[in-house]
């Protein structure tokens, strides 16, 4: 049995309970603080749980230089990941604003720096991204704070996330969620591979849920039908802007669509259980068969299979369908009509 993931809020994450989907803004901000305001409040109106962002510095992010075949030159992500940073000020304000529209601020944190910044906010769960899950000091501190970890595992081996799990547990994180996901951006359908989350669902005992970065929904809308309790996908507010990630994110109109997709989607799902519903029963009766005189038949007349005919409607009083042999042979203790429902006590025993 998969335990869920209790929040601070008492919202409820895994098997059995409502999809936790989020919303990754990312770095679709623009490096604006008011249009990271309006991206929370656009998510929440478009169905999300939670509104995400990254919560990054360019130095300690990545190298000034990087190296290439004729040697090492300027990192060109260098001058953007500056421009797209997320200010220590602005955290306190976004989480403000994300509590006063009532959706989960969260943010993935990608130094100790700004780990121990979003510990300080009381954010409800720590969200680790698939490059960092390999670092082990990082694990190790993220997992001291005993909170919830949410953990992608884009590029990974399956021995990798194991090592990454067996990390975060030895040093005390008990409640953990693991993402598949396909560090390619876009990714194709081809890539998806959902199976791969049921092969970790099954692997680890944990919740498991999809970060995405496939167009359209099809990919979230599928693995929350293979048992996905956690979505995450790209959102933005045009897909047509330049930066990172608006091209494959979600605008609101496309991101509330797959948020009711889902929604109606785990209705339909149901409990496992094979019964029919209450609305089901009349049709038990109706299009079902039950068995019939096919003519005239006489008090001590022996029945043959000539004078039975097997049609609707099943009525409970009636002889079922699959009991039709058990009446061959047996004697007629009334006159039964052509077209009488036969029942039990028109035979003797």
């Amino acid at each position: 049995m998969i335990k869920p993931i209790i929040l601070k809020n008492g919202r409820k994450i895994g098997p059995g309970f409502p999809c936790y989907i989020i919303a990754e803004i990312g770095s679709n901000h623009d490096g604006s603080l008011e249009k990271a305001k309006q991206l929370i409040t656009l998510a929440k109106k478009s169905g999300a749980n939670a509104a995400k962002f990254q919560s990054f510095q360019a130095h300690t992010l990545t190298n000034v230089y990087t190296k290439h075949l004729d040697g090492w030159k300027n990192e060109p992500s260098f001058e953007i990941l500056g421009k797209l940073t997320i200010l220590n000020e602005w955290h306190q304000e976004l989480k403000s604003h994300a509590d006063a529209e009532n959706i989960d601020f969260l943010s993935t944190p990608f130094d100790l720096e700004r780990l121990a910044l979003l510990n300080d906010l009381d954010i409800p769960l720590i969200k680790i991204s698939s490059g960092d899950l390999t670092n082990k000091e990082f694990l190790i501190a993220a997992a001291k704070l005993k909170k919830p970890i949410i953990i992608s595992t884009g590029a990974a081996y399956l021995g990798e996330v194991d090592q990454a799990i067996l990390t975060l547990q030895a040093n005390g994180a008990t409640d953990i969620a693991v993402l598949q996901c396909v560090s390619c951006y876009p990714a194709s359908y081809n890539q998806a591979n959902i199976f791969a989350m049921k092969t970790m669902m099954v692997t680890f005992q944990l919740i498991c849920g999809y970060s995405d970065h496939t167009p359209g929904i099809v990919v979230p809308i599928g693995a929350v039908a293979l048992g996905a309790s956690i979505i995450e996908k790209h959102f933005t507010d045009d897909k047509k802007l330049d930066g990172p990630d608006h091209a494959h994110s979600l605008d609101p109109e496309s991101f509330s669509k797959m948020v009711t997709s889902i929604r109606e989607l785990e209705q339909a799902l149901g409990n496992g259980i094979k019964k029919p519903v209450l609305q089901e029963m009349d049709e038990r009766v109706m299009a079902r068969r039950g068995l019939y005189a096919n003519r005239d038949i006489k008090l001590g007349e022996t029945l043959t299979k000539e004078m039975v005919k097997i049609v609707r409607h099943a009525f409970p009083e009636g002889i079922p369908a699959m009991n039709a042999s058990e009446i061959i042979g047996k004697t007629a203790r009334k006159e039964i009509m052509e077209h009488e429902l036969l029942t039990w006590d028109c035979f003797s025993p």
